[in-house]
């Protein structure tokens, strides 16, 4: 179950550290990732997430990120959907609130089951060993 696993992003913070020799504390995650389940029967993953910290969630998952899901088992990589008429099948017109749910629908090209361990990669932020419910 991969409710409210916090993501460590701490990119930046790492990067600040190694660039100026010194250490700082890692910031907080801009989301909780609460949910990745099998969906449309098994055609796709919902992934569900809870922001945290508005401002960073916007310029970490803004309309110019392409998020992906990888299958650990196999390395396969799934996308998000774009159709005509809705566009990619996720959340990311306006700005992000805080303690809103948000969701990104992927295809399930890897033909992941319950139980199935991914990887999501959304712009900055890689969450690993999330359990497809």
């Amino acid at each position: 179950m991969v409710r409210h696993a916090l993501l460590a992003v701490a990119l930046s913070a790492v990067a600040g550290c190694a660039a100026s020799g010194g250490t700082r504390a890692a910031e907080p995650a801009p989301i909780a990732i609460e949910a990745v389940r099998i969906t449309a029967a098994g055609h796709f993953i919902d992934l569900r997430y809870r922001v945290l910290d508005p401002v960073r969630a916007n310029e970490m998952l803004g309309p110019g990120v392409k998020p992906l899901l990888i299958d650990q088992a196999t390395g396969l990589q799934m996308g998000v959907p774009m159709t005509a008429k809705l566009g990619p099948l996720r959340q990311t017109r306006g700005t992000q609130r805080p303690d809103h749910l948000y969701f990104v629908i992927f295809t399930n090209t890897a033909g992941l089951q319950p139980g199935s361990q991914v990887t999501a990669q959304m712009g900055e932020i890689t969450v690993t060993n999330l359990t497809v419910e």
